[in-house]
């Protein structure tokens, strides 16, 4: 009785060995396929996505609530606690997170147009901001906007 089962069990094995050796040899040129195909489904969809993007800028104006702060991060980005924001143009309609608690704009020196400085931005002043079409923000409250999000800082 023994014999009878040790001997199924080899075979069976032998069978499955089989069966899975010959499913590699066939998967590469499928997968092969599959992968150019998506690689290029991703290229066709990231070219959109930036002329999506490009096109769709968000503008909004707001006012400062405290001065201009560098933060203590590795990019040293300049911090913005903004209130009042009211929206110029907004096609994602992203308004609505900022309207109630307003919005912090943490935003490198880069961001802040027509040579204005840390310094210039003080509690009160208006200021218009554009974003990315979706920019990258943080469900807490106030909102945070990442910087790289950002694409101008203005002073009205």
């Amino acid at each position: 009785m023994k014999k009878i089962v040790i001997t199924t069990l080899v075979v069976f094995t032998l069978i499955s060995l089989g069966a899975c050796t010959n499913n590699n040899k066939n998967l590469p040129k499928g997968s092969e396929e599959t992968s150019m195909s998506s690689k290029k489904d991703q290229a066709t969809d990231e070219t959109s996505n930036t002329k999506e993007q490009a096109r769709s800028q968000s503008i909004f104006t707001a006012i400062l609530v405290e001065d201009a702060k560098k933060n203590d991060t590795v990019d040293h980005s300049i911090r913005l606690v903004l209130k009042e924001v009211e929206a110029v143009e907004d096609p994602e309609k992203i308004i609505t997170m900022m309207k109630n608690d307003g919005v912090i704009l943490n935003v490198p020196k880069e961001q802040l147009a027509d040579g204005i400085t840390e310094s210039d931005l003080k509690s009160g002043n208006k200021i218009q901001f554009t974003l990315v079409g979706l920019p990258a923000m943080t469900m807490s409250i106030p909102p945070q906007v990442a910087g790289n999000s950002v694409i101008k800082i203005e002073k009205i």
